[in-house]
């Protein structure tokens, strides 16, 4: 057969014909203009947008003859000529000045070492030798250290041309001795152009929206876009002699979900419609569409929202006029808060999605919560005194499940605030707590808790205490007991006297409870600690690391409520840190007098100098 792929036929052979890449041919050109040509390059990139076809007319460029006999063409043109004898043997693919390597396949030592035999060789015709090796990133390490000192000290015939689309698997040592290249995604505009021009030379009548179809499913690749609209053509322009190719079809090969369901996912979700978002969902899944590139399309449908609301202009959505018309008619659906609740609801159920055996009833319910966007409650309010960004602070950290203390029959705490309004004070407020007087953010709603066993949210107040601990350093940090004098308990009680042999024989069996619980995390703080004793009333718990002693004092009174809880009685907690039992004070300590040693002793001293050592630890 002679027909040749478009990808081919349209393959560039000038620095002018590569679309997109212009930081990287000015650069090459004006290298070979002042004559500045290195011995190494890497090519880096997305699959698809130039790296291999500008390595290839770069190797033609550099062996043109023209370019070499011809100084003011080499200046004013800079482009291989096509019609010198080495430009003739590179189109026809004779020339043996050019060896191209597919490290894919051939990436073991001896592969290497071979190729390293070659370089010894000089160029039968021209001035260099050039070896492009595409996907080097497949090399093996020891593929890659064989090539190291022949990259170093390369010959000065030889130029080397790597091309990957993984930089980073490329070790430093090899890329360091290199100029990179990071070659750009092509924009859409710029495929959609490039394609026009390949159906107008074909003679192919095809449409804006077709081509744009075709440029939006190859994603900046201008090589997927051709073997894309390859395949297009060969589906639409069939045995009834038909010139052109219809959107419909076109739409139909590639199984691409037209911009009309994302539409009616919008305006079902606005209209709190779930009977026409369950029509779309039944759709996508009887037509076999993927739910997860739906999901990924749909985020960025309403991300196009957002960036009307943003820039007040389409012109960041690549989409035809009457698309971002349409665009515009419907921004007013929805505020920029409830968009970014749509596109967070929609990322997290698409992950989700991965991992659900009847992933089609959850690709239902996913849609079907996005009709309860405009359902959604204001948020709830804050108590006077207490700013935002306190709340949130301590909630976006990861925290064990239960996070509230439980307080003594004897006090009142403060009531919990409903879903919009805070509420009222009782009419007789018992005086609270003197460690609760600073104002406490009012929790997420939650179930009314019982009558006898009223809880608080601490977390404002661990906050605040949070915060004093770690400017207090190594102070330790004593933390009053739920029953402490002056919060309703007789003060004989809260002075008796403790034992510190009663914590320690039933100490594992508290640490049980807390796991009972979900506190793993305090439970592996405290399991690094020990009961020093006990202090006037107050046990102290002595940490040997710092890390251990910041969170166990941020939760002190979490701490303070589930000790007081489980032994019965109202304790006072002093929690310390103690340097002396902490691993890493003492290696510091250690390589501090290794390093007085070195610079004090005479024989280490003289050690050190006669065999060039050093201090390591």
């Amino acid at each position: 057969m002679s027909y040749q792929v478009i990808a081919r036929k349209y393959r560039p052979g000038k620095f002018a014909d590569i679309t997109a890449q212009e930081h990287i041919t000015a650069t090459i050109q004006n290298a070979l203009r002042l004559d500045r040509v290195g011995h190494g390059y890497i090519f880096s990139g997305l699959r698809g947008v130039g790296k291999t076809t500008a390595a290839r007319v770069f190797a033609k460029a550099v062996n043109c003859q023209r370019m070499i006999s011809d100084p003011d063409y080499r200046r004013e043109v800079t482009e291989p000529c096509g019609e010198c004898e080495s430009c003739r043997d590179f189109d026809a693919g004779t020339s043996l000045n050019i060896s191209e390597f597919d490290a894919a396949s051939n990436n073991s030592v001896d592969d290497i070492r071979q190729l390293r035999d070659n370089v010894r060789y000089g160029p039968q015709k021209g001035r260099y030798r050039v070896y492009i090796i595409d996907e080097v990133h497949m090399l093996s390490t020891a593929a890659f250290n064989a090539f190291l000192k022949t990259l170093e000290e390369p010959p000065p015939h030889a130029i080397f041309i790597f091309a990957t689309t993984e930089l980073h698997k490329i070790p430093a040592t090899i890329s360091s001795r290199c100029q990179r290249f990071n070659f750009k995604r092509i924009p859409l505009a710029a495929i959609e152009h490039q394609l026009q021009g390949i159906a107008a030379a074909e003679g192919i009548d095809v449409t804006p929206e077709t081509l744009q179809l075709i440029a939006r499913k190859a994603q900046g690749s201008m090589r997927d876009a051709q073997s894309i609209f390859d395949q297009v053509i060969a589906f639409s322009i069939g045995a009834d002699g038909a010139s052109g190719i219809e959107y419909a079809k076109a739409a139909e090969l590639l199984n691409y979900i037209d911009d009309d369901h994302f539409f009616q996912v919008s305006d079902a979700a606005a209209a709190d419609d779930p009977a026409s978002m369950l029509q779309v969902a039944r759709f996508i899944i009887d037509n076999g569409y993927d739910e997860q590139d739906f999901l990924e399309k749909l985020i960025e449908h309403f991300r196009n929202f957002l960036v009307l609301h943003n820039l007040r202009s389409p012109r960041l959505i690549e989409r035809t006029e009457a698309v971002k018309e349409r665009y515009r008619q419907s921004a007013g659906q929805f505020t920029p808060d409830e968009l970014m609740d749509i596109v967070e609801q929609l990322m997290r159920a698409r992950q989700e999605l991965k991992f659900q055996y009847e992933y089609q009833f959850r690709f239902e319910l996913t849609l079907l919560g996005l009709c309860r966007i405009k359902k959604k409650a204001p948020d709830v309010q804050l108590s006077a005194g207490t700013p935002a960004s306190k709340q949130t602070a301590r909630a976006s950290r990861p925290r064990e499940k239960s996070q509230r203390a439980v307080v003594p029959k004897q006090e009142t705490a403060a009531p919990k605030a409903s879903r919009t309004v805070v509420a009222p004070q009782p009419s007789k407020p018992a005086p609270p707590p003197r460690s609760l007087q600073e104002p406490s953010v009012q929790g997420v709603p939650s179930p009314p808790p019982p009558a006898a066993m009223p809880q608080v949210d601490f977390t404002a107040w661990q906050k605040k205490l949070s915060n004093f601990t770690r400017k207090q350093k190594d102070r330790p940090l004593e933390v009053p007991a739920a029953g402490a004098p002056g919060t309703g308990t007789p003060r004989s009680v809260y002075e008796g006297v403790l034992e510190v042999e009663k914590f320690r024989t039933e100490w594992k069996q508290f640490l049980d409870s807390l796991l009972s619980k979900g506190l793993r995390v305090l439970v592996t703080h405290l399991q690094s600690c020990e009961l020093a004793g006990c202090e006037k009333g107050t046990l102290v718990i002595s940490c040997g690391r710092r890390f251990s002693y910041e969170e166990l004092s941020a939760d002190a009174a979490l701490l303070s409520s589930e000790v007081a809880e489980f032994y019965g009685i109202p304790v006072r907690l002093s929690i310390r840190y103690d340097a002396d039992r902490d691993h890493s004070t003492r290696e510091q300590t250690i390589f501090t007098l290794y390093r007085e040693l070195s610079e004090k002793n005479e024989v280490v001293k003289t050690i050190i100098r006669e065999f060039g050592g050093e201090l390591v630890y």
